[in-house]
């Protein structure tokens, strides 16, 4: 049974890990995830595209890891997925039926991120891509190598099972996927995360800076006199409260 961060003996060697990886722990061959990173959202803070390929997901019942599998998800989806020694594409124009051309020639775990990245473009870029101008073609590719992340680990599956394992070689097994994505993917969440909090305390310190300056001593005259007369002509009820408290 994987020990939770929390619970690793302290006879233990622990090293910090550089790169991306600095916030993690290893211990012999496993690298653990802190469990206060994530904390308990789900859906908290996701993008509205994020938001939007999840709830496909959760409604085509894939709900689980199994369900992730690449025969599962072409039932689903009414994919083809052929496997040659060839550069990964897809071919679709419609929303009824897409082709997955698979490189043969890559890892299993790289195989089936090229799945999700294929089936990004299918999911997010319907229709002909074949000419494109190049710097759109570009940008949707950057688009789907960001959107095969939401795919590959939706954040239904992705969250409970960093807080269950907390452990990236679990998740490797688990996802069957190359572990600079399982990374990426957690430090996505992650910065979404503080991305908005950071929010939060610009929104906070607003909403103070305007609440002190709607105090009635830190308002000219000229202004009070303004607001009376608007609130003659529309009525004292129809006013902002905070307005009104200034009157």
């Amino acid at each position: 049974m994987i020990q939770s961060i929390h619970k690793l003996k302290s006879g233990l060697q622990k090293d910090k890990i550089k790169g991306p990886l600095g916030l993690f722990s290893k211990t012999k061959n496993r690298t653990y995830i802190p469990f206060f990173s994530l904390g308990g959202i789900i859906m908290r803070f996701a993008t509205w595209r994020e938001t939007k390929i999840t709830q496909l997901m959760i409604d085509k019942g894939i709900l689980t890891t199994d369900d992730l599998s690449i025969e599962n998800l072409s039932d689903k989806f009414n994919l083809d997925v052929i496997y040659g020694p060839k550069r990964s594409h897809c071919i679709h124009e419609d929303d009824e039926y897409a082709l997955i051309y698979i490189d043969s020639r890559l890892s299993p775990y790289e195989q089936r991120y090229k799945f999700f990245h294929e089936f990004a473009h299918v999911i997010s870029h319907p229709g002909n891509q074949k000419n494109l101008p190049e710097d759109f073609s570009k940008l949707q590719e950057n688009q789907a190598n960001c959107l095969a992340l939401y795919a590959a680990m939706p954040r239904h599956i992705f969250i409970p099972a960093v807080k269950q394992y907390q452990s990236i070689n679990t998740l490797e097994e688990l996802f069957k996927l190359p572990r600079e994505y399982i990374i990426r993917r957690f430090m996505t969440i992650r910065n979404q995360v503080k991305c908005q909090a950071f929010q939060n305390v610009i929104q906070l310190s607003e909403m103070k800076r305007r609440r002190k300056s709607l105090q009635p001593e830190h308002i000219y005259e000229s202004t009070k006199l303004i607001l009376q007369q608007l609130a003659d002509q529309v009525g004292a009820d129809n006013i902002n409260a905070d307005i009104r408290k200034l009157l």
